[in-house]
């Protein structure tokens, strides 16, 4: 017994470290010794998966459920090995619908269940698993973009948009870019305390951006006031406050300042972006948004998400063909951008290539329970208490 569990804990230790092979050795070795523990099955199904070995996976997995049918990470492993290998949609979906039960808050069990639905023609029922998945998490981007693709199949483009839209206000990443073009990057501190920042410009914006990173708005509201209560017309503060309007809704006033903000100086990437997203949020203004973004794209030409952004507008005009073009160039840029897989796959229906459009789909599945780190979390909670 001792020897298993010191197999089990290597084998643990290096599938955390990403070291596959060796974990698959003392995963065999611990089975070996003992076949009966469910976390080591689903364990090796895990490290199956990793390496796109999705029939060994399908077997590991089976085995850990029929020791144990509330082996969540098992279910998780199974039910992504189906999916991946394709052709096997029947059995997807019983798995995803049992996940669904024996974790009834996971949201991904609900969303997997759906694009299983989905890629098995029970539209209706899919339908039904995403908005489960938005009840249960409102902020849930890949349901809302599912959404969005359903409503693109049914009743077309016009009334698929603002779907696209709001997923894509729901995935951080547009976020990302702004923190980018503003030099803002996580260092791994907290955001001072704003009674502490210095009384001077510099370590006000760079203290009101930190707490911008951190969705402390209104703190970074505080000293961006400050700043500008010094000098109105600096355009770096202006780009912020643009952008803490926009994370408020106040469109108007983003758009105001934003502009202002390139009056003063041009040369303001923060500026350019909150102008571009007040232009898509505002219906009829689908074009200045394509202007924009297609500006920010050539300044930034090696970040995904400014081509992603002009491909969206580019959907608002119906220019599918230099959509599709730029969704690529993300996607040469990030092959993980889901939200890039999901417009072209958008783009492909509107051609009818519903096959290519799947594939995309599929993809954009795969990249985005891989960043999750979702097996990890299951896996720990059901591990949680048992010897």
């Amino acid at each position: 017994m001792a020897d298993r569990s010191q197999q089990s804990a290597l084998a643990e230790g290096l599938a955390r470290q990403g070291h596959v092979q060796p974990a698959v050795e003392a995963c065999h070795a611990a089975l070996r010794i003992d076949d009966s523990d469910p976390r080591i099955h689903c364990l090796l199904a895990e490290l199956m998966l990793a390496g796109d070995f999705y029939d060994e996976a399908i077997v590991s997995a089976s085995r850990a459920i029929w020791l144990d049918a509330e082996c969540s990470p098992a279910y998780l492993a199974l039910g992504l090995a189906y999916d991946r290998r394709g052709g096997m949609w029947d059995q997807s979906i019983l798995v995803w619908h049992e996940l669904a039960e024996v974790e009834p808050e996971l949201v991904i069990a609900h969303v997997q269940l759906g694009e299983a639905f989905s890629a098995a023609a029970f539209d209706d029922e899919a339908i039904d698993a995403w908005r489960r998945a938005l009840e249960l998490d409102p902020t849930e981007a890949r349901a809302m973009y599912n959404l969005a693709v359903a409503a693109l199949k049914k009743e077309g483009m016009a009334t698929a948009l603002p779907g696209f839209r709001k997923a894509g206000e729901l995935d951080p990443s547009q976020d990302d870019l702004f923190f980018e073009l503003a030099g803002i990057y996580d260092d791994g501190n907290p955001a001072p305390d704003p009674a502490d920042v210095p009384d001077d410009r510099q370590a006000r914006l760079d203290a009101a951006g930190a707490l911008a990173f951190e969705e402390d708005f209104f703190a970074a509201a505080e000293l961006i006031r400050l700043v500008l209560d010094e000098n109105a017309d600096d355009a770096e503060a202006l780009g912020l406050v643009a952008y803490l309007y926009l994370k408020q809704e106040a469109v108007n006033e983003a758009m105001a300042c934003a502009l202002r903000a390139l009056t003063i100086s041009t040369r303001t990437p923060t500026a350019v972006y909150c102008l571009g997203v007040s232009f898509s949020k505002r219906p009829g203004l689908s074009r200045n948004a394509a202007r924009v973004f297609s500006a920010l794209a050539k300044a930034v030409p090696h970040n995904a998400m400014p081509h992603v952004l002009y491909a969206e507008s580019l959907l608002g005009l119906q220019r599918y063909g230099l959509a599709a073009q730029s969704y690529r160039k993300a996607l040469q840029l990030d092959p993980a951008c889901v939200r890039a897989r999901f417009g072209l796959a958008a783009v492909l229906l509107t051609e009818g290539a519903y096959a290519d459009a799947t594939w995309e789909i599929r993809r954009a599945a795969y990249h985005d329970t891989r960043r999750q780190g979702l097996f990890w979390q299951l896996y720990d909670a059901y591990s949680g208490g048992k010897p």
